[in-house]
């Protein structure tokens, strides 16, 4: 499930996304916020170094965050939904995009944060079991078809040792 979050500065949105995270405890959510910031990572640091250098991505770790920098495409929210998407949450929040075509938009100054968690709770009971992406966009697929891969896939894994895990990643690159 995808969802926006908008409003005026200052209206409230960092705290209505706070008070919607506590409650959805429980749930894999990832937050993409956007920032009126050029870029975060700095010329020079390592992380820097080795994109200019030709890496798509560089991480780096240290005892209690990992950070991941990458560059953007034009669509720098789709690049940011396709990577949140890999961390197969149940929700993902945006917060601070201008445009947000497409996205179910929740104003921080008409909404409640109670109703909100209830509506998304509903969806993700109701919610996919599958995803297909193909180059970063989704292939749709009816509940009929969902069933099919899902139980298929199901069933050829749990015959391997460790296919019975909760979920289910499987990547293929031609």
């Amino acid at each position: 499930m995808l969802i926006a979050i908008k409003g005026k500065k200052n209206s409230g949105k960092t705290l209505f996304i706070e008070n919607l995270l506590k409650k959805l405890k429980g749930y894999k959510v990832v937050v993409v916020k956007s920032s009126m910031h050029e870029a975060i990572d700095e010329e020079g640091k390592d992380t820097w170094r080795y994109r200019e250098a030709g890496a798509i991505a560089s991480i780096i770790s240290t005892k209690k965050e990992i950070v991941l920098f990458t560059k953007g495409t034009e669509n720098k929210l789709k690049d940011a939904i396709n990577i949140a998407k890999k961390f197969f949450p149940d929700v993902i929040i945006v917060e601070g995009y201008k445009s947000v075509e497409g996205l179910n938009c929740i104003d921080v100054e008409e909404a409640d944060v109670e109703e909100v968690y209830e509506k998304i709770v509903e969806k993700i009971v109701k919610g996919k079991k599958i995803e297909i992406l193909v180059d970063g966009k989704e292939i749709s697929l009816n509940k009929f078809v969902e069933k099919i891969f899902y139980e298929t896939i199901k069933a050829m894994l749990s015959c391997l040792k460790g296919g019975e895990g909760k979920e289910i990643e499987i990547l293929i690159r031609l």
